[in-house]
């Protein structure tokens, strides 16, 4: 299988399918080898309960443009079973605000890659940044 490109008919199920389904609004803005850049608007569905961008949700959004990062630059075009995720909270983003992730592979090897995404506003605000670990197989 080849990496994922931007014609790739498996992006149309992008925030549609399974639990990615829960990130209502969820976009994809550019997607080169090894870089996606997602964007979500802070929409009832992904707020808090005081009307912020929902933690699990930023953590979600981390997977997901990590995980198209990675199938991005992977010749295989492996999604990988993510092993580790760490995200570290700075600012909230506010019902009705646009977000974007960030994410670019740190490093590919024959069974683990690493990836980073960065969650920020529109007015370049950093919100979040993540680190993840995928799993690719043997």
């Amino acid at each position: 299988m080849n990496p994922l490109g931007p014609d790739d008919p498996r992006l149309e199920l992008l925030g549609k399918v399974g639990y990615d389904a829960s990130l209502a609004g969820l976009g994809l803005r550019s997607l080169e080898e090894g870089r996606a850049e997602l964007t979500l608007e802070v929409g009832e569905a992904v707020q808090n309960m005081v009307g912020t961008l929902h933690g699990g949700a930023i953590a979600t959004l981390v997977d997901v443009a990590g995980t198209l990062a990675i199938l991005s630059a992977d010749a295989e075009g492996r999604p990988g079973v993510t092993t580790d995720l760490n995200v570290s909270y700075f600012r909230a983003a506010r019902a009705g605000e646009r977000v974007q992730a960030k994410a670019r592979v740190l490093k590919l090897g024959r069974t683990l890659a690493f990836v980073s995404v960065a969650v920020e506003r529109e007015d370049g605000a950093l919100l979040a940044e993540g680190r993840m670990t995928k799993f690719l197989g043997a």
